[in-house]
């Protein structure tokens, strides 16, 4: 199912191997690579085909084994989730239930802002609190990209990466370089969207996010 995305291999590894050395909690925390059980359950729920990225990543790393913050990968607070929590995210908001999401299944096209959640939106990561990061399969040229959904809010801030690839890219350049995770997205940002870059840091063997609150470059402060 799908082609091997070696740069996701890359970025992995290089994650890896830093989270082992500083962050051993976190480390700890990443779940087995996903089976091809949960990823042909995952292809049937969402019903049409995941972008290799995303499918190399779950052949890495089932998310990680318990939501209790110790796997705080992803910037700003996010949890990577493991296949069954995806579906199960899934079922509450686009399953029968949900028919208004189904409606609107391919609603405009993919970074485009939405106030259901979609049923072509694939949660891959939680902050425990209603809010998740999700990959976008509507159709266009952004197919494939990384937004946050806002439990309370929806999604219109515009995609914080342009796929899975480049997500785990800016997080591994992140921890080895010391550099701001989400730059880029802040810097591209529609002018009233307020945004924050981060930064890795350890607290008690867990990677942690500090969060610097950027203005946007056009508005001159």
């Amino acid at each position: 199912m799908g082609t091997v995305d070696a740069s996701v291999v890359d970025s992995w590894r290089g994650i890896t191997s830093w989270l082992e050395i500083h962050a051993p909690v976190t480390f700890a925390a990443l779940a087995p690579p996903a089976s091809d059980e949960d990823l042909r359950a995952m292809r049937d729920d969402v019903g049409k085909n995941l972008p290799d990225d995303l499918i190399t990543w779950w052949r890495l790393c089932n998310g990680t084994g318990l939501a209790d913050g110790n796997g705080m990968l992803l910037p700003p607070f996010f949890e990577p989730c493991s296949l069954h929590d995806v579906l199960a995210k899934r079922s509450i908001r686009v399953g029968s239930g949900a028919p208004t999401a189904i409606h609107n299944a391919t609603a405009a096209t993919a970074g485009s802002p939405a106030g259901a959640f979609l049923a072509s939106f694939v949660p891959i990561a939680a902050d425990g609190g209603g809010d998740l990061l999700f990959v976008d399969l509507r159709p266009g040229p952004r197919h494939g990209c990384v937004q946050h959904w806002s439990g309370e809010d929806g999604t219109d801030g515009g995609p914080w990466w342009t796929g899975v690839a480049d997500m785990l890219a800016d997080v591994a350049g992140a921890l080895h370089t010391g550099s701001e995770a989400r730059r880029r997205y802040v810097e591209t940002r529609e002018q009233h969207v307020q945004a924050s870059t981060n930064q890795a840091a350890v607290d008690d063997g867990r990677l942690v996010w500090t969060s610097t609150p950027r203005d946007h470059p056009l508005l001159g402060r």
